[in-house]
């Protein structure tokens, strides 16, 4: 069973809206959402890294009387997806769950049409998610295949839309469930990928506020590139506290849906030459006993990912090489980081204003939900820190 029953502390707001999402990994998806996760990434995978990333399950509510239907939550799209009954994959009983629109009497056929290399309809159907519910909501149900017949779990959206109906996260906020179109993710620990240890890693999700006991050091709000977006600049990559040499500015985009982090080859070769190592047979190679860290610098907020799960022996002794990592040209200006980045983080998603809140995670039992209502609270900016501010 590759879900566990999972507690959520409770929420202090009437006003905020939470439940656990769980960690999967990229090995145990099917050929097309693999292919949708992949899409926002650019150029060719590096050995075999199609099959070491990790994505997120949550488990919503369609139709009347309600089905629940397993899905991929993704930060990196803004629309619902879900595999019908009738599709040959769900036929075959490879379908992890489905919807079947002749059960549901809310349903209310759109149109056709032919979303992510398949067929289907569009339509509306109540939709509930963590208790709250929205009517009318746009569906896409698959009447045939996405890509290949084996797809077997729908896709749910949380990037921003200012259609209410089409942006789960927007109907929440203009049907006035909560103040604004944001939401937060804060892991209950760090998810390391490629690996099975932290694959049932639960992250909780809280739409309109967020867990102020589960980050530490300052928030860092950064704006991102665009309205939809979730790419944001950082001030430098570090390792052993200094910034690499030769490494141009970057943004790094915080997505849900990410099968891998991207990495340049400058930067593995610095980290690499810090822990002992330096370039051979099989590229950049390390000593196996050290313990390589790479630190993001968002302005104020520095979050350290461990790369030691990428660290693979060779046959020279006390000698390790890289593997598990899609490395990408250095002049490559956006970085896609996944689950490892992101569960080692509390991030604040801000849809109306095109912002992320970036903070360093605290794992703890301790728990206080606050309401979101105008700026986040306790934050500091990202433009300050540019200017030259100091924190306090």
């Amino acid at each position: 069973m590759i879900f566990s029953n999972i507690l959520l502390a409770s929420v202090a707001s009437a006003a905020v809206i939470g439940l656990p999402l769980q960690a999967r990994q990229i090995k145990d998806a099917s050929p097309e959402l693999l292919a949708h996760l992949e899409a926002r990434q650019e150029g060719v995978y590096h050995g075999s890294m199609s099959k070491e990333g990790a994505y997120y399950n949550a488990e919503i509510e369609v139709g009347s009387p309600p089905q629940k239907v397993t899905v991929t939550w993704d930060t990196g799209s803004p629309l619902l997806w879900v595999p019908g009954t009738n599709t040959t994959s769900c036929q075959e009983n490879k379908c992890v769950s489905s919807f079947d629109i002749s059960k549901s009497s809310s349903w209310k056929y759109e149109k056709p049409g032919n979303a992510w290399g398949g067929h289907g309809n569009w339509g509306k159907d109540t939709v509930s998610y963590a208790g709250a519910t929205i009517e009318d909501f746009n569906v896409y149900v698959s009447n045939d295949t996405i890509n290949s017949p084996s797809y077997n779990i729908g896709i749910f959206g949380q990037s921003a839309d200012r259609d209410g109906k089409a942006s789960f996260v927007q109907g929440l906020a203009e049907s006035g469930k909560i103040s604004r179109p944001v939401y937060s993710i804060n892991a209950n620990y760090y998810i390391n990928t490629p690996s099975d240890k932290t694959e049932h890693t639960a992250s909780n999700v809280y739409y309109g506020g967020f867990d102020r006991k589960k980050y530490q050091g300052p928030l860092t709000t950064v704006n991102t590139s665009g309205y939809g977006a979730y790419g944001i600049p950082i001030s430098g990559l570090l390792v052993n506290g200094e910034k690499i040499k030769g490494e141009r500015d970057h943004a790094v985009v915080l997505d849900t849906g990410g099968v891998s982090f991207e990495i340049t080859n400058n930067t593995l070769g610095a980290i690499a030459r810090a822990n002992g190592g330096k370039w051979g047979n099989r590229g950049w190679e390390l000593r196996c006993d050290s313990k390589p860290t790479l630190t993001y610098e968002f302005g104020y907020t520095t979050i350290d990912l461990d790369l030691t799960v990428y660290m693979k022996k060779t046959s020279t002794e006390n000698v390790c090489n890289w593997h598990g990592l899609r490395v990408v040209p250095d002049n490559k200006g956006t970085l896609l980081t996944g689950p490892a980045l992101i569960s080692r983080a509390l991030v604040i998603y801000d849809n109306e204003r095109s912002q992320i809140t970036v903070g360093r995670a605290r794992y703890t039992d301790e728990s206080e939900v606050v309401e979101i209502t105008g700026d986040i609270p306790g934050a500091l900016l990202y433009t300050d820190f540019l200017k030259g501010k100091p924190a306090h």
